[in-house]
């Protein structure tokens, strides 16, 4: 749990930090002719369902629980076309928060993460990322304290008028935060991803967004000493702006779906070892700064963004 409440103070200082450069947002009469100082922090609520499980995944209590998260994100102009974006996210479960956790469920999961790209917010952005954090996936008995992870990769995105197509691929290496005698157990190695994110901004401010990512590595467990690891994530987001509520005022807020389906093999005997899949329905709230509207924040300033590493690495102690 000490850990757990360290990453949690990490992320959220890096939010208070985002949130406190607002006092740089535009004014509404100013027009955006190029990249600037901006970010956004992001706070979900959500419900997450498994299901499918087979072989080896046995939920100990109840198959359910709720999920919450906190993340911010900053790019920073480096010139005219150049840019430097930070990242931080903590993603933890209801279970999380107790002493007896539940078998084969997800815990929790945190990153940092960093991007620099070369962006013309006319026609596309070019781009580079490297990634660390950890995840959890299970209730601790066997003593592994966490699953770290370590991520590079390259990203693409190009705009046409309302859309904006966003690809994204690297290389993703996990070990154990325990001793050196199981830093190979249970967690995804060598593994490389692939992720594609279509946006449509129905005005500046509505953006319906879909993604799809496929991921593919290799789990060293105690059966069986190499095993495939694939998983499959698809996702569904709705942001929005609602303006004049009490007390808040105009808010941006949105609604959205993730579904993952993860599945270890036997290369030896090419049968299944176990999978499960998971789906999280959320809510959430986001204060954007630097940039007037949804889309200009997409344009010109924080566009950038990671998938989840931390329950992808640590979800080969569920399967194992």
């Amino acid at each position: 749990m000490k850990k757990l409440f360290a990453s949690s103070a990490m992320a959220i200082a890096l939010a208070m930090s985002a949130g406190g450069a607002g006092a740089a947002d535009f004014e509404p009469e100013e027009i955006i002719r190029g990249l600037v100082v901006a970010g956004e922090v992001e706070t979900f609520s959500g419900f997450m369902a498994y299901g499918g499980e087979s072989g080896n995944v046995e939920y100990s209590e109840d198959d359910s629980q709720f999920v919450s998260g906190v993340l911010g994100r900053m790019s920073l102009p480096l010139g005219d076309n150049l840019s430097l974006q930070m990242d931080g996210e903590l993603e933890y479960s209801s279970t999380a928060l107790i002493d007896e956790r539940q078998d084969d469920l997800f815990q929790e999961s945190f990153l940092f993460g960093g991007h620099v790209s070369w962006r013309d917010p006319m026609s596309h952005l070019l781009g580079a990322f490297a990634s660390f954090g950890g995840g959890n996936h299970d209730d601790d008995s066997d003593g592994t304290d966490r699953f770290d992870f370590y991520a590079v990769g390259g990203e693409a995105q190009f705009y046409m008028d309302d859309l904006t197509f966003y690809v994204q691929g690297g290389y993703i290496d996990g070990g154990t935060s325990d001793s050196i005698a199981v830093a190979d157990d249970d967690t995804l190695r060598n593994a490389f991803f692939g992720r594609g994110i279509v946006r449509w901004f129905m005005t500046p401010d509505s953006r319906l967004q879909a993604e799809f990512a496929y991921v593919d590595g290799d789990v060293e467990t105690d059966e069986d000493p190499v095993s495939d690891m694939s998983i499959i994530e698809w996702g569904v987001r709705y942001d929005t702006v609602i303006s004049g509520l009490p007390i808040l005022g105009d808010s941006n807020v949105f609604v959205g779906y993730r579904g993952a389906h993860f599945e270890m093999d036997d290369p030896n005997t090419a049968s299944d070892t176990g999978e499960f899949v998971d789906h999280l329905i959320m809510v959430g709230f986001t204060h954007r700064f630097g940039t007037q509207s949804i889309k200009d924040q997409d344009r010109y300033g924080a566009t950038l963004d990671l998938p989840n590493f931390g329950r992808w690495v640590s979800a080969g102690e569920a399967l194992d």
